[in-house]
């Protein structure tokens, strides 16, 4: 298990769409979010994941930290996606939680492990925290939450659905 997981508010938002939001306290314990992506998430009340997140940060199982000054060294990002690989590159073995192909490749290139909605789906299986992939996928491709297809595709491939 990662010492430090940190997460932008898309996959936060997918796996409230998947209704699967407690895989992320079951595979990981506790998640850290800076303030600009609480705000992201919680800016909505009808947000899949706005409910969620709020009850999680009550659970005390999510954290919220200020967005580290380094954040706005990444201006080509949104600004939940650069304060969450920001506020990762502070602690050693950080796993950041993103979606955005742009803060993916950036935090990449970082040297930080990333995974998406679709990764943290497949782990959730391999840890015996869900039984099968398939039906949260599909779960998010009906509610309008898109992910690229070969995410989709490989995650079914690696869960040998």
């Amino acid at each position: 298990m990662p010492a430090f997981v940190v997460a932008d508010a898309s996959p936060l938002i997918g796996l409230a769409t998947a209704r699967a939001f407690d895989v992320l306290r079951e595979l990981y314990g506790a998640v850290t979010i800076t303030r600009l992506v609480k705000d992201e998430v919680t800016g909505h009340a009808s947000r899949p994941g706005a409910r969620e997140l709020e009850a999680a940060m009550r659970e005390g199982w999510i954290r919220v930290a200020p967005a580290p000054p380094e954040t706005w060294t990444f201006p080509a990002l949104d600004s939940g996606e650069a304060s969450t690989i920001a506020l990762a590159r502070e602690h050693a073995d950080s796993l950041v939680l993103m979606d955005d192909a742009r803060g993916r490749e950036q935090a990449t290139a970082l040297g930080l492990t990333v995974l998406g909605v679709a990764d943290v789906l497949l782990a959730a299986k391999r840890a015996g925290v869900v039984k099968r992939v398939r039906p949260l996928l599909s779960q998010l491709a009906r509610r309008g939450f898109v992910l690229p297809d070969d995410e989709v595709r490989a995650a079914l491939a690696n869960a040998a659905e």
